[in-house]
């Protein structure tokens, strides 16, 4: 059962519960994350860990980034030639605790991601607890979403707060490792000093690009790069043809609509319009409520709108709506989307019933379209000259999630 407490600061509550403590969610984080990792040693299931590290041996030996390997294990690997940069202090030590490790790091740098947001500390704990269900999924796929979210919210506070440089860094490393970073370049909009974010980003993107060089020939890393162009191309194909599972809003209304043909050109383009109309009022830019709202819609838009999404992607997405929810004033539309967006992605189709469920698209592409509601109200909310002006007028309110 759900239930909300409204405070307005931490020092008006003497008697806070232990679960109203930033810590507990922390220990929350770091236990279920280390409850994946058991039951990945248990039950010796290491496959997407074992695509990451192998990458870092295929640059050594200047094998191809994203052939299949069955001898090491089951898929390809679809991130960018620097992963296998990022991966590989991890990559050198025994897969146990390679794993352990690896898992460690994205819990904890999304969660020192979401303590950098302008927020109270009491919607940080709200944040913290909404994302859960999320990062059980990431957690127990052992992929980098969380560290990619951690990257695109990054991206957004380090500009917040005058560091340029290391904004810059987050935006073409989350672009190089998994594009969908590469949507934080609108934070450029926010900069106080865009000629020199301009010119850390070339700087960055050099250093980014260059950086898999010192490990293996310059024509081998691009023509990797070359690769991984061609291998996102085809996994679109094969996710939109039927070969497998589009869980986007694209294939959520091919499925229900029943019309497989109606081509992602369509849908992005309508999309982006979207994505784009709250920047029409250029004076909005340094209003917080308004930042907010553009990092949440950054956060959502690129997983809705991408066909290699999955279920454990959404990690990245349900940060953007932990923000939209503490900033959202419309309490009965936050009583009711919320509820039903949390249940829907834990996904208890593919749970309960996994053989119905994959011989029935829709109910694994459902997923998408809470979010999709949740990204069209920050749209509005962001496009919307009253709201955001008037949140910069009133107290903070706080709004957590508690049992």
């Amino acid at each position: 059962m759900l239930s909300y407490f409204i405070t307005t600061d931490q020092h008006l509550s003497p008697h806070r519960k232990f679960y109203q403590d930033n810590r507990f969610v922390l220990f929350l984080w770091v236990l279920i994350t280390l409850v994946f990792v058991i039951d990945s040693w248990i039950t010796n299931r290491y496959n997407n860990y074992l695509i990451f590290e192998n990458t870092f041996r295929n640059l050594r030996h200047e094998r191809s980034l994203y052939a299949n390997y069955p001898a090491y294990h089951d898929d390809a690997n679809h991130y960018g030639p620097i992963f296998s940069v990022l991966i590989a202090p991890f990559a050198i030590f025994h897969n146990w605790i390679g794993l352990l490790l690896w898992n460690l790091f994205n819990c904890l740098l999304l969660f020192k991601a979401v303590q950098t947001l302008p927020l109270t500390e009491d919607q940080k704990i709200a944040v913290g607890y909404i994302a859960i269900p999320c990062l059980i999924e990431s957690m127990l796929n052992q992929q980098f979403n969380a560290g990619a979210g951690a990257l695109m919210v990054l991206s957004y506070t380090l500009l917040h707060k005058d560091k340029g440089i290391w904004s810059a860094l987050c935006i073409v490393l989350g672009t190089f490792i998994k594009l969908y970073g590469v949507v934080g370049l609108v934070f450029f909009l926010f900069s106080k000093n865009k000629q020199s974010f301009i010119l850390w980003l070339v700087f960055w993107l050099a250093v980014i690009f260059l950086l898999p060089m010192l490990i293996a020939s310059p024509h081998y890393v691009i023509h990797s790069y070359v690769d991984w162009k061609n291998s996102l191309i085809n996994k679109n194909m094969v996710n939109v043809l039927g070969g497998g599972i589009d869980i986007s809003i694209m294939g959520f209304f091919r499925e229900i609509l029943n019309a497989k043909r109606i081509p992602n050109f369509l849908f992005l383009s309508l999309g982006a319009v979207l994505f784009i109309l709250p920047f029409i009022n250029i004076s909005r830019f340094k209003k917080r409520s308004f930042q907010l709202m553009m990092l949440s819609s950054v956060m959502i838009f690129p997983i809705l709108f991408s066909t290699g999404a999955e279920d454990c992607t959404f990690i990245i997405s349900i940060i953007g709506v932990g923000v939209w929810y503490v900033k959202e004033k419309n309490e009965l539309m936050k009583k009711i989307v919320l509820p039903i967006l949390l249940v829907i992605t834990c996904n208890f189709p593919l749970l309960l019933f996994p053989v119905f469920a994959k011989s029935h698209p829709l109910f694994l592409a459902i997923i998408s379209f809470p979010y999709f509601m949740v990204w069209l109200r920050v749209i509005y909310n962001a496009a919307n000259n009253r709201y955001s002006f008037a949140e910069e007028r009133e107290p903070e309110m706080v709004t957590a999630l508690i049992d």
